[in-house]
Order: C-alpha cells, then structure tokens, then sequence
C-alpha cells in the first residue's frame, strides 16, 4: 500500500528537529514492503499546495498524521498549534476520502481530545513501528483493528483504546525522507536514540506516558553503527541524543562511550542528563567520546522544591555535577522550573543563590509548567483549585505555585536574569532571540547555542 506521512511540526524556535519518530514507522513499513513518503511540512511556504501537490502526485491509501507537539510549553507566550492542524487536516479530508490516521507524541497525550477536536477516527499512542504495521495491514486486508496494539479509535461515538505496548527498536530511522542537509543547516545537530523509557516519577512530566517506565537499552555496538551511517550517507557530524536521560544507567552510557572512543567515529553530540550518577569518570569518557556539553534536567536549587517537582537528587548532587563538568571543562546547561510545586520566593531565593555558587555555563530558567492529564501535577492542580478536574488540558493551562503572584514573579526573574549573562529565559525572550540563533546557525555553529548567547 501506498502511505503519506505529514510531519506537520514546522516550529524552529530555538531551532528546527528532524522527526525521527516518523522516520522509524517509515523504515517498519518499507521493511513490509509498502511505498512510504514522508511530508515534512518544517520548511515549506505553502503547507496547502505542498499537500495537494503530494496527494495528486502519490495518490497514497492512507495518510498519517505526525504530531510532535500541541503547543510550545512557554508560559506567557505560549502558542497552540492545533488549530492550524486541524485545518490541515479539513484540507486533506476535502481532497480525499483516504484514511487518515494520528499518531506521535503530541498525539500520545492526548489521543482522545485530538481524535474530536480534528474529526478523524484513528490514532496510535505510543510507539508506532509495531502498531502501524499492523493497522496497514489491517486496512490493506479488510480485518477488524481490535486486536491492534496501542491503536485507539471513535466508534459510535465513543472513544475506544487497544493495550499498549512498549517495543524495542530493531531498526534505524528512514532519514533519506528527510531532509537532513536542512536540518543539519538550520538546526546544527541530527538526533538519535540510545534507550527508551524512564523510571522516574517527576510530577509534571509525560515521558513515562509516551515510552512506558521501563528502559529498553540499544546495544552500544548498534547505535555506533547508525551514528556511522548518519556520518556517511547523510554527512551528519553533530548529532543529539534524545533518550531522556542519557547518563543513566551509568555503565550503559560508559559502554556506549567506549564504542564511540574504539570506532574513532570523530563525531560530536550533546545529550540531556541527570545530576545524580554524574561522575568525573563518566564526565572524561563523554568529553573523550566527542560530548560538547550536556544538558541537566536540575529544575531546581531548593530541596523542598525538588520534592515537590518528584526529583530523585538534591542540590548537593547538582553541585557534584558542575564540578564534574567544570574540572574537565565540559561545557554544562541547568533547566530550571520557577513557579513549581511547593515554591515561593525563599525556595527561589535557594535556587538563585545555588546556582550563584556553582556559576555553570549557562541557566535555561522555564516560567510555570504546562498541566498534563494524569500526572501527580494535574491532580494536584485541581486539589489546589487551580483547574476544575474535567477541565481539558489540550488548550494549553499553566501551573504556578499558589504562593506566588505572576506579575511580580515575571519582573523579579526579569530584573534577575538581564543582570546575569548566564541565564536564558524563553518566556521572556531574554538571550534567546530567534535572528541571533539564525545568524549563528549561517556563519556554520553546530549544537545548541547556548554556551554562545550566555
């Protein structure tokens, strides 16, 4: 069967991602023989003839929908991107009468809301290399979908959802349907994954959602391989590893780096990590292994506020990680969560003078956290009064400590961070202008560019 996949995230701020999530259900059908294209709607002018120029062209049996993201998660300048989709999808369906199915994270956590809110009857949550294949097959075939996993649909009105299950992944992105020389271009990185999953129980967070709890690790010797892949074919040379949290387990994250050191692959990365398990050892083999920073999920320099955000370290553990980094001179970004659970201005006042202290490359300082459904943070939201419980969250809703007043809170941070070249506040476009991070993609700067604006 002939199937057209829309990549329709076209966010480039702070810079554009390849969707390599559609790229690995891409590659699962191929692999049963199905003509697969995929329509990236990132760089395009025009999404309508871009649409209807590919819909007449390929003529597809089915059409997926690749949703990364609902909204942009900044509060105060937040952007919700579905009612652009969903007239997206009214052309698709006045164009033709194919099916159409959702699928990607953005979706994964919403599946029901974006199944009513755009009128369309089928989605897959989670991971889709498996599921996909076998709603294909089910469509190509004629069979029932009930025994489809992870598919969810509208039935009689009523929404209706298969088990879920989490797969390991047995194969490499399609990446030649993407455009990756612009990706590399304007976005300095490609990306890759070393592991799905996450055992952690932040109270605000989905990932646990979206890959289950559990860690599926890839074989060192496997990802070493696509990295050489994506080198060769593709001329990628910085890439960014988007497991959750890349140091952990440790001893995974070392073999890894050890095959990376082995192969001499001479090839550069970032990757997202946790201040508890980071060591000086672990910190040289990553630097050694080509790692040109790193970027910690910290949320906060206070005890009390990192219980309430669900953290499993202390600010003692953060402070063990900057010197790490900082004894090694390993470049090193904190994001922080002001306005979280159980915050004031004396929890604030912790952070502040922690990071003070530790003085780390730069401060990536996020103003409120977006409400998903079903997390620790959702319902105590409601307990707390701030959204009534049958409120839907797909229209973005913010939480901030009732301890604090916005206004004040947004000048004392602005008052703050303009005073200290290190910290970088999106919400309040402070060192984040989206001309400067485009001029310096142009004069040839890879990976992130916050080591350059801070």
């Amino acid at each position: 069967m002939k199937v057209l996949f829309l990549s329709v995230n076209n966010e480039k701020d702070p810079y554009p991602v390849a969707p390599i999530g559609v790229a690995l259900v891409a590659k699962a059908l191929r692999k049963n023989h199905h003509d697969v294209r995929i329509l990236d709607l990132c760089f395009v002018e025009d999404d309508y003839s871009f649409i209807e120029a590919s819909v007449k062209d390929f003529a597809p049996d089915i059409i997926g929908l690749s949703i990364r993201n609902i909204d942009n998660l900044t509060y105060k300048r937040s952007i919700f991107y579905m009612p652009r989709l969903r007239r997206i999808t009214d052309f698709i369906k006045s164009k033709t009468s194919v099916p159409i199915v959702a699928g990607g994270s953005g979706f994964s956590i919403f599946p029901e809301e974006v199944l009513k809110y755009l009128e369309i009857e089928v989605g897959i949550m989670g991971e889709g290399e498996t599921a996909c294949a076998q709603f294909v097959d089910a469509i190509n075939n004629d069979n029932s979908f009930d025994g489809i996993q992870n598919l969810c649909y509208i039935r009689d009105g009523k929404f209706n959802a298969n088990n879920i299950v989490f797969n390991s992944v047995h194969h490499y992105p399609e990446r030649s349907l993407l455009n990756n020389r612009l990706y590399l271009e304007l976005g300095g990185m490609g990306n890759i994954q070393s592991k799905r999953g996450c055992p952690f129980k932040c109270s605000y967070c989905t990932y646990p959602h979206i890959e289950g709890n559990t860690l599926r690790l890839r074989s060192p010797v496997d990802v070493v391989e696509e990295l050489k892949e994506m080198r060769s074919l593709y001329g990628i040379d910085y890439v960014f590893f988007v497991d959750d949290i890349f140091n952990f387990p440790e001893d995974h994250a070392a073999l890894l780096c050890e095959e990376i050191i082995r192969n001499d692959l001479k090839i550069n990365w970032t990757c997202f990590v946790t201040p508890k398990g980071m060591t000086r050892q672990l910190a040289e083999l990553m630097k050694m292994s080509g790692c040109k920073g790193v970027e910690f999920g910290s949320d906060a320099g206070s005890e009390k506020t990192l219980k309430g955000l669900g953290k499993h370290f202390t600010p003692d553990d953060i402070a063990h990680a900057v010197e790490c980094c900082k004894v090694i001179d390993l470049p090193n970004a904190h994001y922080i969560i002001i306005g979280g659970p159980e915050e004031d201005y004396s929890t604030l006042r912790e952070t502040i003078l922690l990071f003070e202290k530790l003085k780390p490359t730069a401060i990536i300082s996020l103003l409120g956290i977006r409400i998903y459904p079903k997390t620790h943070l959702h319902y105590r939201a409601i307990k707390e009064g701030i959204i009534e419980k049958e409120r839907n969250l797909l229209e973005p809703v913010f939480y901030l400590s009732p301890a604090l007043e916005s206004e004040n809170l947004l000048q004392y941070v602005s008052d703050y961070a303009r005073g200290h070249q290190n910290w970088i506040v999106p919400g309040l476009n402070i060192r984040c202008d989206s001309n400067l991070m485009a001029l310096l993609r142009k004069m040839g700067n890879k990976g992130p560019l916050w080591n350059m604006i801070s």
